[in-house]
């Protein structure tokens, strides 16, 4: 943690606040089920309500490390390596996923060893093995992972990281769900042990099935888990951020690009009002990963400024190489809108993080969005939605989304027909509160020259547009306008007010 991160960053946008999804009666697990079919797959997913939001103070990682030596530490009964030597022969595993308020555990098996995978999948949760030298193994791999991957492999994580702590500060989701390195080395099997009877427990837990299942399966899976504590601690509770003042993190780290966040908290969620016309908006600006919206083609068409430019009005975190999978088992009461700026050449850093900026203030501004790129939004969400549940599994991840926000509509069953019923005023009108938003907004940059980089943000000093050249050493002829835009562009202030609004912080000491 620095400096910068030892001050309260509350932010809110005024929206109505998300309720919190209480604890189940009676400690018995929830069920959420999709209704059987001929599907060859069955889809198990056990859900805790539970996620870095339960590490307690000075043991950040706990239930992310937790939950990783359940899943792949062994059970009483197996040794990991029997446990996967047991999984190979059904070609299946058992993954989980830890977030701020979730810990799911996945298991997708062919029906033909379903009774296998209930029992598997009930020891893993219900009689992990906790085996001492598993627990080091798998605490030296998250340490690794925050330490060298993270910090020293991945700079558009880092940044996307670090910008989560600037905008959570004081709040449950304040730190890094793998833990920090400090917290980490000092956690131990019994900690571990105590974090699992806390929090993995009946009350807090929902069972999924979806695919060609039996309806025996479900009462198997409660008679698997049935031995879990019945209760633990109290959920925590997740209250909305306050207003303030932007701020930019630099983390100082000697790269050939720069990686740039900006985002702000709010108290949007897919179960909001018009939500739908939030997603028509943000996807005409910047879908992720997609050609369409604005970011893209000015940033990236116009100036050639870096591989893709993306908004987000809820956290993202794609499901492998599918780029319209967001993954499930994310689902936050507290909401945050980002824009995402995958590396830009250092030279052109502070102009790409202006732009972004400049093309959002347009949109609530002198270019709100059009009769045209509404309804080519709308046309293509139509049919990309459907990409969004193409298995049983992920449809039963929306399903237990839901019921973690509390919602009582299904999301993607009515997403098609809600976005049908959007109107170009609606976007434009959702989008408007982008006024109050931009004020709010923080910005995290990876890359190197820190130092020079705080002086032109605090100074407002130009940062013109560099172009690429061609072969022969000229930059190709740019449109008057888009050379007009350039110029306003490039001496955009970022909002800051003081030194103090920008801070310095070398990579390795980030999540230490």
């Amino acid at each position: 943690m620095n400096r910068l991160l030892a001050c309260s960053l509350f932010v809110m946008l005024a929206m109505p606040a998300a309720a919190a999804t209480p604890a189940l009666a009676g400690g018995s697990p929830g069920v959420v089920t999709l209704p059987p079919n001929n599907h060859p797959v069955v889809a198990m997913q056990l859900q805790f309500h539970t996620g870095a939001v339960d590490d307690p103070p000075g043991k950040a990682g706990l239930t992310y490390l937790t939950a990783r030596v359940m899943a792949e530490g062994g059970t009483e009964a197996l040794s990991a390596k029997q446990l996967l030597e047991a999984l190979f022969p059904m070609a299946a595993d058992v993954k989980v996923r830890v977030d701020k308020e979730q810990t799911t555990f996945f298991a997708n098996v062919h029906r033909d060893h379903v009774e296998k995978m209930v029992k598997i999948l009930g020891d893993v949760v219900a009689h992990p093995r906790f085996d001492p030298a598993e627990f080091a193994r798998l605490r030296d791999a998250v340490l690794n992972d925050v330490e060298k991957r993270l910090r020293q492999g991945d700079d558009e994580n880092l940044g996307k990281e670090a910008l989560s702590e600037l905008m959570f500060l004081h709040h449950p989701y304040g730190h890094l769900t793998f833990g920090y390195v400090r917290d980490l080395k000092k956690l131990t099997l019994d900690d571990v042990k105590q974090q699992y009877k806390r929090v993995f427990t009946r009350d807090r837990l929902t069972i999924g099935v979806a695919g060609g299942y039996t309806p025996d399966v479900v009462d198997k899976l409660k008679s698997a888990v049935s031995v879990l504590p019945e209760t633990g601690a109290p959920l925590v509770q997740i209250a909305l951020q306050q207003p303030h003042k932007p701020r930019v993190l630099l983390v100082e780290k000697d790269t050939a690009s720069t990686a740039v966040s900006i985002g702000v908290p709010w108290s949007l969620t897919r179960h909001s009002p018009d939500f739908a016309a939030w997603l028509v908006a943000r996807s005409a600006f910047g879908e992720h990963r997609q050609m369409n919206g604005r970011l893209m083609q000015r940033l990236r068409e116009m100036r050639g400024l870096n591989y893709g430019d993306y908004a987000y009005i809820e956290h993202f975190e794609q499901e492998g190489g599918a780029a319209s999978d967001a993954q499930t088992g994310r689902a936050r009461r507290q909401g945050e809108f980002t824009i995402w700026l995958r590396p830009v050449q250092n030279e052109n850093a502070l102009f790409a993080t202006r732009a972004a900026l400049y093309e959002l203030a347009r949109t609530v501004g002198e270019e709100p969005f059009s009769d045209e790129e509404v309804a080519r939004t709308k046309a293509f969400l139509d049919g990309y939605v459907l990409l969004y549940a193409q298995t049983d599994a992920r449809k039963l991840g929306y399903a237990l989304d839901d019921r973690a926000l509390g919602g009582n509509r299904a999301y993607l069953d009515n997403l098609r027909a809600d976005l049908a019923k959007v109107t170009t005023a609606d976007v434009n009108r959702v989008w408007s509160k982008m006024k109050t938003l931009m004020p709010q907004l923080e910005i995290v940059m990876v890359g190197p020259h820190a130092a020079d980089m705080k002086k032109a943000i605090l100074t407002n000093a130009p940062s013109p547009m560099h172009y690429q050249k061609d072969a022969q050493g000229n930059v190709p002829k740019k449109p008057d306008a888009l050379l007009a835009a350039d110029k306003i562009i490039e001496k955009l202030p970022l909002g800051v007010s003081g030194d103090a609004d920008v801070e310095i912080v070398p990579v390795h000491k980030m999540f230490q």
